[in-house]
């Protein structure tokens, strides 16, 4: 493109300097402001004159009251002839062209206005001098005299203030006339001083533009080096046209090195040639047709294009922009996205035959979570403003938890974890719960329950599982109870010195007595078998016995040891020992310490629960893996239904080509049906997208932020402006209140409830959308729902359409639910389960109400 088109050389701008200064001090400094100021001062003169003449024509109209003969003339119909409406239009006109002529002093305004009142009540008296005219009696003669006097009184007040109008016209008149004689006084020494200031703006406005000259150069060099280092295609054309001034082609102006590298075309031998000499292939093209439609509508247009040249094939994504007098093309190499979507429908098949295999793996999961003797539950962190986790959101509960709670698993999914067992913040199971989570490391802890009076006791594992926390939980009840039994006998034992090692043996549990002070120890023989060793064939003591514990354990069992010694309160605590052989065991370790002659000693037992560890291990594993399952197969879903766009889109491109190249052919029945195959392509792509839209709303609170939905609803009007135009739709809101939310998300409820009330408008009313606002508390709140908060914002959409029977306010959130046939309106049955479900995804509720052939209502809670 040659960029010098756009300035003109030094040498211009100084001989056009030279000529407008020449222009400048022969005509202007004579001439100009001598005019122009005179002429003012003329026109202020022919202006109060004016008012002169106004004020005397007034003067003229209201005189004629006060003669007997002129009032009989107009009132001799009891002033309703033409004559008497003459005569007060001409009066109202007057006052009105001179307030026109004095609206620029405000107390001849008031003035004037004074007098409008008096002469609308001189019209009214004449009126009413004349309604008694007919009467002959004593007391109409007296009346008619007083209203003569009433006359009288009001032409005075109107004299007095046209007497006080006339003074200030005649100051008016002397202070312009002085004003007009300094002008021809002091116009010579004016002229001259504004001819040297004049030449000095010149001389610097040509420093400027000089230096303008030199920027714009730079400008030019940084925007050439741009457009010969990008990688996208920049050509700019210039339209060709035929005698009917229809374009027929374009001329290529310019053409960077991108046309080299991926068309194998010198720039400098396609500039000057047109586009379809040069790209042959784009005649008739839909890429040639938005050409033409940028440049005529002067507005972007964007289009993806496939090129074929020189042996190679290539996809474009291109954008025209009107520049000057031209379109600038540019065009980013997409091959590689194309080629990627290629990639993907290989991908596609894979993905379909791993969906069968994981739901192979689903039913098979299911069916180990039914026969399982463990409770598993899978929980999602709720979180406050600040991240911090305030509850947990129950998601999955296998059928084990009916025996222990009486509850039923599908009752139970969505609801908090705090509303179905109240005391998790008291017994601790909360605290575990988010230390697994925000450590990210497992948790294990007991918990016990009280059913019909018996006190049950539950072994829990708690492990973090993306944004919450997968808990396994078996129930050690007859354990605890062993435990606590073997606890009382061993101290009898100690007391009898007896042991009752076949119970240890068989329940795999070992008991210690250890005096704390002198670290001598009594192992039973069972504890020995534990660790792989035959009894007493090794020294007991706790110095020896942490010699088999895991080294990775070790370190917790002195903390769990220290903690004990500290409080003389041992804690329950499992952890990894190596046994003789080798063999890595899990061991569990409760007691208590006792006084004996003086002596702190500890009674305790130690049980092997690898057994149980193993099994919780397993199921653990068995749940994530569950739990990938289902993310794989929602990652398949959204994939699967994304490709089907693609399939969708090419269609629409045939239909479209075939419209334009074979519609004139088509019978009347052709084209009947072929209207409908674009009608139906329009609705799947509708379909398909809100599908989408539907499926990405996710309960994810990440990307909240502040939102006014004052600015969300001026956006969804602007967007809608050509539709509320076009129905003549009136929308009255309140002040909206400013949220936590997701942008987006908001903009598509606004945006979905309005265009419903557009779209059901009654036949017979212009629609009137009313958007109303209050804060209400949650009690309030007319359907129960687990709330979040005290307040709540309650947004109200009301309209006075079409309405609905209020059997179907439930129905309608539902997906594919429709009240009306699709010829009747359109539309894909899924905007309102979208709008319930983004609003459920702020923690609020929605519902509805409405009235057949009254209106409809949609009522919105968000939480304050």
């Amino acid at each position: 493109m040659d960029f010098k088109r756009v300035y003109t050389s030094s040498k211009a701008y100084i001989v056009l300097l030279i000529v407008a200064l020449v222009l400048l001090v022969t005509t202007a400094s004579m001439t100009y402001l001598q005019i122009i100021n005179m002429q003012k001062s003329s026109e202020s003169i022919k202006h109060t004159l004016q008012v002169y003449n106004g004020i005397s024509n007034l003067t003229t109209h209201y005189s004629q009251a006060e003669s007997e003969e002129f009032r009989n003339k107009l009132l001799k119909t009891g002033g309703a002839s033409q004559d008497f409406i003459a005569y007060r239009q001409e009066g109202l006109a007057i006052i009105d062209s001179l307030k026109v002529l004095t609206q620029d002093n405000p107390l001849q305004i008031d003035r004037l206005n004074s007098l409008s009142v008096l002469l609308e009540r001189l019209y009214k008296q004449l009126q009413l001098l004349e309604a008694v005219n007919f009467k002959n009696t004593q007391e109409a003669q007296s009346y008619t005299q007083s209203q003569k006097m009433k006359v009288s009184g009001t032409l005075y007040h109107i004299r007095s203030i046209k007497s006080d109008m006339l003074v200030t016209a005649q100051q008016l008149m002397h202070e312009r006339k002085s004003k007009y004689d300094s002008y021809k006084s002091l116009a010579p020494l004016t002229l001259l001083a504004l001819t040297f200031v004049a030449l000095l703006v010149f001389i610097l406005s040509f420093i400027r533009i000089y230096k303008n000259k030199l920027r714009f150069r730079e400008s030019e060099a940084f925007l050439k080096n741009i457009l010969a280092t990008t990688d996208n295609v920049v050509n700019y054309y210039e339209p060709i046209f035929d005698a009917d001034n229809k374009i027929i082609d374009f001329k290529i102006i310019y053409a960077n090195d991108c046309n080299r590298d991926y068309f194998g075309l010198e720039p400098d031998e396609m500039m000057g040639k047109t586009v379809l000499e040069i790209f042959p292939f784009l005649k008739g093209s839909e890429a040639f047709s938005k050409f033409k439609i940028s440049y005529n509508s002067q507005e972007k247009v964007s289009f993806d294009i496939e090129v074929n040249m020189n042996d190679s094939h290539m996809w474009f994504q291109s954008f025209v922009t009107p520049l000057s007098d031209g379109i600038l093309i540019t065009a980013r190499n997409s091959t590689a996205e194309e080629e990627t979507k290629q990639v993907q429908l290989a991908f596609k098949k894979r993905l379909e035959n791993q969906n069968l295999k994981l739901l192979d793996n689903r039913a098979f999961l299911s069916n180990i979570f039914k026969s399982i003797s463990h409770v598993v539950m899978n929980f999602k962190c709720i979180r406050d403003a600040e991240g911090k986790i305030i509850d947990f959101k129950i998601l999955f509960v296998n059928d084990r938890i009916n025996p222990i709670t009486g509850d039923i698993p599908e009752e139970l999914k969505n609801k908090k974890l705090s509303q179905v067992f109240t005391n998790i913040f008291e017994n601790g199971v909360f605290n575990h719960l988010v230390n697994a989570v925000e450590l990210n490391k497992p948790e294990e802890y007991e918990v016990s329950h009280e059913k019909n009076g018996q006190i049950f006791w539950f072994h829990a594992t708690a492990i973090k599982f993306g944004d919450g926390v997968t808990v396994t939980t078996r129930d050690i009840t007859e354990e605890k109870e062993r435990a606590n039994q073997l606890l009382k006998v061993n101290e009898q034992l100690i007391i009898r010195n007896s042991i009752l090692s076949d119970a240890e043996s068989i329940a795999k549990i070992g008991s210690f007595l250890w005096y704390v002070d002198s670290d001598v120890s009594d192992f039973s023989e069972n504890l020995f078998h534990l660790l792989g060793y035959q009894t007493n064939e090794f020294k007991s003591s706790f110095k020896t016995f942490k010699k088999f514990i895991h080294p990775e354990d070790l370190n917790m069992v002195e903390k769990k040891y220290a903690q004990a010694l500290k409080s003389l309160k041992p804690n329950e605590y499992t952890y990894r020992v190596i046994t003789k052989q080798g063999d890595v065991k899990y061991f569990k370790t409760n007691g208590q310490f006792i006084n004996k002659e003086n002596k702190t000693v500890m009674i305790g037992v130690v049980q092997d629960v690898t057994h149980s560890i193993v099994a919780e291990e397993n199921l653990r594993k068995s749940n994530l893996e569950l739990l990938q399952s289902n993310a794989e197969l929602e990652s398949f879903n959204r994939v699967a239904s994304h490709d089907l766009q693609e399939p969708l889109r090419k269609i629409q491109l045939f239909i479209s080509r075939i419209e334009d190249m074979e519609s004139d052919r088509f019978s009347n029945k052709g084209k009947t049906y072929f209207e409908k195959v674009k009608t139906g392509g329009r609705r799947m792509q509708s379909l398909i997208q809100n599908l989408l839209a539907y499926s990405r709303i996710d309960s994810s609170k990440t990307d909240f932020e502040n939102i006014d939905l004052n600015h969300v609803l001026e956006k969804i009007t602007e967007d809608l402006n050509t539709n509320i135009k076009d129905t003549n739709a009136q929308i009255n809101t309140d002040k909206l209140p400013e949220i936590k939310g997701i942008f987006f998300q908001m903009e598509q409820l606004f945006s979905n409830l309005i265009s419903n009330a557009l779209k059901y408008k009654n036949t017979v009313e212009i629609p009137v959308i009313q958007i109303k606002y209050e804060k209400v508390l949650a009690t309030n709140i007319p359907k129960l729902f687990v709330t979040i908060g005290k307040e709540y914002h309650k947004i109200s959409i009301i309209d006075n359409g079409i309405g609905f029977d209020e059997v179907y306010a439930e129905k309608i959130f539902e997906v594919f639910q429709r009240l009306h046939q699709k010829s009747e309106y359109s539309g894909t049955g899924i905007g309102l389960a979208i709008c319930k479900k983004i609003v459920e995804n702020h923690s609020g509720y929605m519902h509805a109400k409405g009235k057949l052939g009254e209106g409809a209502q949609f009522i919105i809670y968000l939480p304050v």
